[in-house]
């Protein structure tokens, strides 16, 4: 969950501060470890040359449907978005329509949780990974503009960035603009009435779908498929504003926020217990393509999602119940970590290999071994402490 002005310390299943929402803190973790999992199978499924047969093929031998949910993690991207912006409002979205500390201060804490980390991963794959594509011809005029855009967090803007140096990290890219917008969106969505409110975040799935309609459009149309404008489609910063939006609404149309928090319901099925098996469903079902693919990530998903974040948030379900037991929230606060030290870990996957091909059968479970043992110390070793260093350094003692 997204660190608020009052830190919350988790306690035991119906009994943390009433602003604490263990569920989604929970179900945070398992959005991004699928995701995750997905770009281990991206890897796996990718071309690779000679030497490289082996490269994660415990896949080989993965159950049929395991291997087709795990190919469809690509889901799990449109919950993280509407995650965060269902998060953020219920923590800073006041009364009054507004933002309820400044502007500079929201921003700064954002910085402080997200960039120091991401500094040090990405300089660390910088200095890895550019003598390797130098070598193999790649100009620095791509390459030093790419890391440059890497770097600040805005390589999801131009598809070609996206690509040579940590791929996984496109997902923070996009939230630094949501982080910056969110402001003058809660201005103008505390502007509108229930009803009108009501009726955004009705039409939110139809305005998400747009940029696919288009993408269909083209396809129709006979246009040759290309890698960069699938990314444009999948990874534009403004093409996610709608799920982020779609979050924040929730928040006032369901009247949920920190101040005016629900007490946990001890109804043991809801209806985001029903939703979650229809993603499932849809996660395990084989041959998806596109523009399907869009249509289902931008569009079909966010009524599933938005039933399921409403009954989390509100303690209802057992899967309300599953993604509070203890021991969730702690991995759910991983979750950035995860994202921003993937890259580093497919790395050191591809490498491997060609050190010792054996390892293959096993790379699935080592880089899942990695990931963990890279995400818990990062998170709560390195970024909350300095992230709160920088809060108490630089923040606080200015405000």
């Amino acid at each position: 969950m997204e660190e608020s002005e009052n830190n919350s310390q988790p306690t035991p299943f119906g009994k943390k501060k009433d602003y604490y929402l263990p569920a989604l803190t929970g179900i945070r973790f398992f959005a991004i470890f699928h995701i995750f999992l997905f770009h281990l199978w991206a890897l796996y499924r990718s071309e690779n040359s000679e030497g490289m047969e082996n490269l994660l093929m415990g896949f080989d031998n993965a159950p049929p449907t395991l291997a087709v949910f795990v190919s469809n993690g690509w889901i799990s991207t449109s919950l993280f978005f509407l995650l965060s912006g269902f998060i953020l409002a219920y923590l800073y979205w006041g009364e009054d329509g507004r933002l309820i500390t400044t502007r500079r201060r929201f921003w700064l804490l954002r910085v402080a949780r997200i960039y120091p980390i991401h500094l040090i991963v990405i300089v660390i794959l910088i200095l890895l990974k550019a003598p390797y594509m130098l070598s193999q011809g790649m100009p620095p005029g791509t390459l030093i503009p790419s890391a440059l855009a890497t770097v600040a967090l805005v390589q999801a803007w131009y598809p070609p960035w996206i690509p040579p140096w940590s791929w996984p990290t496109w997902t923070i890219s996009v939230l630094v603009f949501l982080y910056l917008i969110m402001p003058w969106l809660m201005t103008a969505l505390g502007r509108l009435s229930r009803r009108q409110m009501i009726a955004a975040l009705i039409a939110m799935p139809l305005v998400s779908i747009i940029p696919t309609l288009a993408y269909a459009a083209r396809m129709a149309a006979g246009a040759r498929w290309s890698m960069n404008v699938d990314m444009f489609v999948a990874n534009s910063p403004v093409f996610w504003v709608p799920y982020f939006a779609a979050g924040m609404l929730m928040t006032r149309v369901f009247s949920l926020s920190r101040f005016h928090p629900k007490p946990s319901n001890v109804a043991w099925l809801a209806w985001g217990d029903a939703m979650f098996v229809v993603v499932i469903a849809i996660g395990c079902t084989p041959g998806i393509e596109q523009p399907l693919k869009f249509f289902i990530r931008q569009g079909l998903l966010m009524p599933l999602f938005i039933v399921m974040v409403l009954d989390l948030a509100r303690g209802r379900g057992l899967l309300a119940r599953f993604f509070s037991l203890p021991g969730m929230g702690f991995l759910g606060e991983t979750g950035y970590s995860i994202f921003i030290w993937q890259g580093f870990v497919l790395l050191a996957t591809y490498v491997s290999i060609t050190i010792n091909p054996a390892i293959g059968p096993y790379q699935i479970w080592i880089a899942i071994g990695l990931i963990m043992l890279l995400a818990i110390p990062s998170t709560y070793v390195v970024e909350k402490p300095l992230a709160r260093w920088i809060r108490r350094r630089f923040i606080d003692a200015v405000d």
